[in-house]
């Protein structure tokens, strides 16, 4: 960024060859081009190398957002920084705080300085990790020390801070780890139209073009940035993700385009399939189930209810995309865990996962992830659509479910009606009168897709 002078900007940039000319790339880098969506947004990145800043200036240049450096590994604090974060906010430029990393250094201790210094002020734009500096470190060190900053950070801001990065550095330094959840923040000074991007990100959020931009109010060089998007998705992406809803006291519904739900892992893994009648308001995800012991993609629906109670939870699992007969669902409920197998392929439809005694409020979940053991090479499809919770009436509650799997740990709670692998009864099926009836009342107020 912007106090990278000729070493770093060596190490980050132009030692690296292919990202900072037109040369050719190879395959692997080339896979890697990714152009934006469409229009951008103009930006900035300053630190005390740009001196005294005149932000009115600034913005009357265009400039819409400005990334500001609060400081360098744990101790370093940017003599510029408390000018800079109230002058661009007085000029009305969105503002976001970055802090150069040093991962030989106290991740943590890091962590918490930028926290405390964004504290009363924490700015518009969500907090970056700048990785360009391996500190001599092995990759998996290095990657483990950033998570740690990340780890620590995402639950005080309450969403993915940012990771700044280059192609070559994430690649080599940093063992291509993924971390994809995050925003990539992509450095690469080129002049073509579309940045080759750090692998095994599939989209990035800002791409850092020149680090020889020409700015008003801004005496010398500055770094210049491209926001993928227009203003209003730039203000959109400001807001962060809509807050996670309550599930009322008869029980709610969870769709894959919910703030509730997350997909995770790899994008590409991800497919998106929309249509008239495919999923849950016509739409779902599905991923290939695999044989590892770790998961890669998963689907997570995070659960907060108004009121504690029974409620039996079921799951959308859509032909053809539903197709696993393994698929392992993990539910959190009032501090108990079960995993669960289900049989997706034996309903197209809404399959009854069991019954579960949840408690009000959060920290509970149910978790879908595509390590269920079916052959990788099979190519055997996983539905990751939408869950939705029933509150048992009194006097119909059920004996405990027998599709646990037998490696559960058998923590108590969380347990409670039933079906077998394979023989869950959809909606259209024999549920019961009080079930039935929960199912079309809550037909009326089903979350949908933003």
């Amino acid at each position: 960024m912007s106090e990278r002078r000729l070493a770093v900007r060596w190490a980050l940039g132009c030692v690296l060859v292919a990202a900072c000319s037109d040369v050719s790339v190879d395959g692997s880098e080339q896979a890697a081009v990714v152009c934006g969506a469409g229009p951008t947004v103009k930006g900035i990145d300053v630190s005390s190398y740009q001196g005294v800043i005149d932000w009115p200036a600034v913005r009357a240049d265009g400039v819409e957002y400005a990334f500001i450096r609060a400081g360098d590994g744990p101790s370093y604090t940017d003599p510029q920084f408390a000018r800079n974060w109230s002058g661009a906010q007085a000029a009305g430029i969105l503002r976001g705080a970055y802090q150069f990393f040093r991962p030989a250094q106290d991740p943590i201790a890091q962590a918490d300085k930028l926290l405390a210094m964004l504290a009363g002020a924490p700015g518009d734009l969500p907090p970056v990790i700048d990785v360009e500096d391996a500190g001599g470190l092995p990759p998996d060190v290095v990657e483990a020390a950033v998570r740690a900053w990340v780890d620590r950070v995402r639950p005080v801001i309450g969403r993915e801070p940012i990771i700044y990065t280059g192609f070559y550095f994430w690649r080599d330094m940093v063992g291509a780890a993924d971390l994809t959840a995050s925003p990539l923040w992509h450095a690469q000074y080129t002049t073509a139209d579309c940045p080759n991007i750090a692998p095994p990100w599939t989209s990035w959020a800002f791409w850092q073009f020149t680090a020889m931009g020409q700015v008003a109010g801004i005496t010398g060089d500055v770094d210049v940035n491209r926001f993928d998007g227009t203003r209003e998705d730039l203000d959109a992406f400001a807001a962060g993700p809509q807050a996670c809803g309550m599930i009322g006291p008869d029980g709610g519904e969870i769709d894959d385009g919910d703030p509730c739900f997350t997909g995770g892992g790899p994008a590409m893994y991800l497919r998106h399939v929309t249509g008239p009648g495919v999923g849950v308001g016509d739409d779902l995800i599905w991923t290939y189930a695999t044989s590892s012991t770790s998961e890669v993609s998963f689907g997570h629906w995070e659960l907060v209810l108004a009121e504690a109670g029974r409620y039996r939870a079921l799951v959308s699992t859509p032909a053809p995309y539903g197709a696993s007969s393994r698929a392992r669902y993990g539910v959190s409920a009032a501090g108990a865990r079960r995993t669960l197998v289900l049989d997706q392929a034996a309903v197209d439809g809404w399959q009854l996962l069991g019954e579960f005694d949840f408690a009000a409020g959060g920290d509970q979940w149910i978790h879908l992830g595509d390590n269920t053991g079916d052959s990788s090479s099979a190519k055997v499809q996983l539905a990751i659509d939408a869950i939705r919770l029933v509150r048992v009436p009194p006097g119909e509650e059920k004996p405990v479910p027998d599709n646990i799997d037998p490696g559960d740990d058998g923590d108590a709670g969380g347990d409670g009606g039933g079906c077998s692998a394979g023989g869950s009864t959809g909606a259209g099926g024999s549920l019961g009168l009080g079930l039935a009836l929960g199912l079309a009342a809550l037909r009326g107020r089903r979350r949908r897709r933003r």
